[in-house]
């Protein structure tokens, strides 16, 4: 028994670790769903005909999008109704974009990203980098009138760290528990194996009739029998 308590013990570990690394794991991914999600509908969007202006206040590399799916806001006298939009074809579009003293922006060609939302879809078509933050002039024109594009950070739901690490611990807790219940199993076996072994096995034989008989004595060997006639008369 006290050689069996540390492998059950070992086993229950397994299951422990298993449900724990799959609990964590989900949550990581389903945080960072959820954050990626609110990137993705953070996004500052303009419909076809728009002249935006719009501040960015961190340097780095930003996308602009063509959504083919999603809602947009009203925005005053440029879009003055909140509209849905939805594409089977992404629409072709133009964009300038110029700094707050008119320079133009170098914005490259990139379709390297893309979103697949509940309530937003979108490619990337160019990229561009700020090397210092300031507020630009953005303009799209399309021959879609309900065309829309969205400008930010890189907006890829399989580039969020929380859902790559949770992910990986979810893939982790399944390896766990294909080894735990492989080891359950193996324990089992191992265990109705030494149960059959150490049971007691009880042999009983009889003696055949013609052994019974030894020269003239005729009685029967078996203490049980009841007495014969010949037995009784001789009495």
């Amino acid at each position: 028994m006290s050689d069996d308590t540390p492998k059950v013990r070992s086993i229950k570990w397994w299951w422990i670790s298993a449900v724990v690394v799959f609990a964590v794991g989900m949550t990581l991914a389903l945080i960072g769903v959820q954050r990626d999600q609110q990137l993705i509908s953070d996004l500052v969007r303009t419909p076809s005909g728009c002249v935006s202006t719009i501040d960015i206040s961190a340097t780095g590399r930003y996308y602009i999008y063509v959504e083919t799916k999603g809602t947009i806001a009203n925005l005053g006298a440029c879009n003055n109704d909140t509209r849905d939009y939805k594409f089977d074809v992404a629409p072709e579009v133009a964009v300038a974009l110029q700094s707050s003293d008119g320079t133009e922006v170098d914005v490259r060609p990139d379709d390297s990203v893309e979103y697949d939302a509940p309530d937003f879809v979108g490619k990337s078509v160019l990229t561009f980098v700020l090397s210092e933050p300031g507020t630009f002039t953005l303009v799209m024109q399309s021959n879609e009138s309900n065309a829309v594009i969205a400008v930010g950070r890189n907006a890829s739901m399989m580039d969020g760290a929380l859902l790559i690490s949770g992910a990986s611990l979810v893939l982790v807790a399944l390896a766990l528990l294909i080894l735990a219940i492989i080891a359950t199993r193996v324990s089992r076996r191992a265990r109705r194996k030494v149960a059959m072994n150490a049971r007691p096995e009880v042999y009983v034989s009889y003696q055949s009739s013609s052994d019974s008989i030894v020269g003239s004595d005729t009685r029967s060997s078996d203490p049980w029998a009841p007495p014969r006639p010949e037995d009784r008369a001789g009495q």
